[in-house]
């Protein structure tokens, strides 16, 4: 289409270019609609069930397949605020077993058809698909209307998924794109809004088997559904299936969702997330943004592809990565929802690069906002949008989700049919309007993720914005934990990450200081502990790993408050884990690569709560928590069991013998449950030491040691807890 305007303009005579010029706008809008047909949709057929349920049947016969989409309007909005991930919970479970068939019954019918069946949540919906052979459509149907209505939601299957949210979790917090993109929501939303909030491993953990047979119950209704089905199926055939599919799904009141307004943004609010030895620095910025609904969305939209959405068209990525070599990836973007959500701009670059990659970024948006862009781009982007939007629609899912989306949204079919008009109809007076009302460089959220050494010697942030302005957080903490003053953070993170003299600091109830003190009493009293510094154990056993038997020999020093070295030796070579305190390696295979989170917390947790020795010292924890959790045995031996709560929340507990007072288990219950037996005590040292280690997960043996050597005091200097 451009390539006709110009070649039109260009046989005018000089009087005629003019003109041409003084009315260029209306000419190209002109010249663009005239020749703008309507997108063919295939026949759509639209009912409503009694119950209230919404049926829009797609007649799209090239192909002998059938896509059913049943979207809900229950989504990471409808979730209370201590139960994040409930809804994408609820949706993973809807496979896990209905009131007729299991887990396993459900994937072997829709194995045997060669068929998909699956369940998502987004923000706003969870879409419910299948996806079967013309030949195999009530087979897709029957499958999708019972576990839409008939899931029972079993415990042992909530322990597979648990398993698999937790894994996401902590997945995102070793990607360090993804962790930034997280602390910008919540920098801009706080944990008022549903948007600020993400995932986490306690949120994960405090959702019971009630919460989603509550939340299944109030939102997974026929009037707060629509099911489309797509392909090559007749509407009329169609509408009486599902009428009877569907015929015992009872309507209810769906109550509304709070979206609170959040904070308005007043010039920069900057939020660095500290991840020491991270040698790029990741850049998140953004502010709020529109709903989908609004009118100038289309605008808005094509305006951010001239400036970031565009790949290697937008300004962006030509400037900060083609001109400036800065990066090699930047982009911007607006979400689809219906309430307004946010605008971000995203990248990554150097350490040594990002206060001038940050200041350049700022500085092309500003140029964005006050020159707005020009006809050829609003032209450019206007033919990427409308052209993409008809590939789209080539494929079943892509139709099926389009459709569903004009519904979601309250658009009539008739923004599909009359998109490319709809965009190409958008003046550049238009689109540099939406620029001045939707753009905001000046009120913004800005988050970096890097080692906050980067800031070292710096007493601005950027021109005007002082050091004193920037808040950081470490990236172990949760993404919604308080970032401190840039101050603050250094001192905090000068001080030792633990106790370096034992005091009674923690949450004691009298009774289960009562247990402690017979404890420390069984080691020589607490002064005696008390003057521990490190220890040094030796050890060799067995790892068990599906089902092999893996020999090993291993030496752990541990040097307190947090510091801890182990190396194992095996048939295969040798591995290292080191922890300093703050961060970790993992050294083997002549290749050294940072601990991942997950990694970290099982060192931090091992130093504090593994060790039958050393656990004493965590009465000097402030915001720790002790109390007695009953009685038990441990082959054979009558226990008292201690209950340990951290800081964050987790909780282990040790059962002492009931004579002895010495430590014969440690139990440790998360998205598995962890043991520690201890037994075969000896005197060695000055203290009594358990000579035979066993671990098992899930009742499962993982591990078994004899202790080989055990030493106090040794002197291990901090050098040895450093990167290799």
């Amino acid at each position: 289409m451009r390539e006709f305007t110009v070649r039109q303009f260009s046989v005018l005579s000089v009087m005629k270019w003019a003109l041409a010029l003084l009315v260029l706008g209306s000419v190209v809008v002109w010249a663009q609609q005239s020749n703008v047909e309507p997108i063919q949709l295939p026949p759509i057929k639209t009912v409503t069930l009694e119950n209230g349920l919404k049926v829009m049947v797609i007649e799209q016969p090239s192909l002998p397949i059938v896509q059913f989409s049943l979207r809900v309007r229950a989504g990471a909005i409808h979730e209370p605020t201590d139960r994040t991930g409930l809804a994408t919970f609820t949706a993973m479970m809807l496979r896990q077993g209905t009131t007729t068939r299991t887990a396993d019954q459900i994937s072997e019918a829709i194995d045997f058809v060669g068929g998909s069946l699956g369940a998502s949540a987004d923000v706003e919906r969870t879409d419910v698909t299948a996806r079967v052979l013309k030949k195999d459509f009530q087979v897709g149907l029957d499958l999708l209307a019972d576990i839409v209505q008939n899931p029972t939601f079993p415990e042992k299957e909530m322990g597979i998924i648990r398993n698999q949210l937790l894994a996401s979790v902590r997945g995102m917090r070793d990607d360090p794109s993804e962790l930034a993109s997280a602390h910008l929501d919540f920098a801009l939303f706080g944990t008022i809004h549903p948007l600020g909030r993400s995932m986490s491993e306690s949120s994960i953990n405090a959702i019971t088997r009630d919460d989603l047979v509550t939340f299944h119950g109030i939102y997974y209704r026929p009037n707060n559904a629509v099911l489309a089905v797509a392909g090559d199926v007749k509407a009329d055939e169609v509408i009486s299936l599902v009428k009877k599919a569907f015929e015992n799904w009872q309507r209810a009141d769906i109550p509304p969702a709070p979206l609170p307004e959040p904070v308005k943004l007043q010039g920069y609010k900057v939020r660095f997330v500290h991840k020491p030895g991270q040698t790029q620095t990741h850049i998140e910025i953004g502010h709020f943004g529109l709903a989908v609904t609004d009118p100038d969305y289309i605008p808005t939209v094509l305006a951010n592809y001239v400036l970031g959405g565009g790949a290697f068209s937008s300004r962006l990525l030509q400037i900060i990565r083609s001109k400036a070599g800065k990066t090699y990836s930047i982009f911007s973007y607006f979400p689809s929802y219906s309430f307004p959500g946010y605008f971000r701009i995203s990248t990554f670059t150097r350490n040594d690069q990002a206060f001038e990659t940050l200041q350049l970024v700022l500085d092309e948006f500003k140029k964005f906002k006050e020159g707005g862009i020009t006809q050829e781009e609003l032209q450019a982007a206007q033919d990427n949008i409308a052209g993409s939007y008809i590939l789209r629609l080539e494929t079943l899912s892509g139709l099926t989700t389009t459709i569903l989306n004009n519904d979601f949204f309250g658009f009539s079919m008739d923004r599909s049919r009359n998109w490319r008009k709809l965009v190409r109809s958008v003046t550049l007076e238009q689109a540099n309007k939406a620029i001045r009302d939707r753009f905001d460089p000046e009120n913004l959220a800005i988050v970096l993720l890097s080692d906050v050494k980067i800031l070292e010697g710096r007493t601005e942030l950027l021109p005007g914005l002082s050091i004193e302005n920037v808040n950081v957080v470490d990236w172990l903490e949760p993404v919604t934990a308080r970032a401190k003053p840039y101050e603050e953070f250094l001192a905090a993170l000068a001080a030792p990450k633990g106790p370096t003299q034992l005091e009674w600091k923690a949450q004691i109830t009298p009774e289960a200081k009562a247990l402690l003190e017979r404890a420390f009493a069984a080691q020589g009293g607490l002064e005696k502990v008390a003057q521990i510094r490190d220890t040094y154990t030796k050890v060799r056993g067995s790892y068990f790993q599906g089902g092999r038997e893996i020999k090993i020999e291993s030496e752990v020093w541990i040097k307190l408050p947090n510091k801890l070295k182990q190396t194992i030796k095996f048939s295969g070579g040798e591995i290292a884990y080191i922890y300093n305190g703050m961060q970790g390696w993992v050294q083997g295979g002549g290749r050294i690569q940072d601990m991942p989170a997950e990694l970290l917390a099982e060192v931090q947790n091992a130093i504090q709560l593994d060790d039958p020795l050393l656990l004493l010292w965590t009465i000097s924890y402030e915001g720790y928590k002790f109390e007695l959790a009953g009685q038990g045995t441990v082959d054979g031996r009558e226990a008292q069991i201690l209950r340990i709560t951290t800081a964050k929340g987790k909780v282990a507990d040790i059962y002492f013998d009931a004579e002895r007072f010495l430590p014969l288990k440690g139990l440790h219950k998360g998205d598995k449950i962890k043991e520690s037996l201890w037994s075969d005590y000896r005197h060695i040292a000055g203290f009594w030491v358990p000579f035979v280690q066993k671990a098992l997960e899930d009742k499962e043996l993982t591990a078994s040691f004899e202790v080989l050597d055990f030493k106090i005091n040794t002197g291990v200097g901090d050098e040895q807890f450093e990167k290799p």
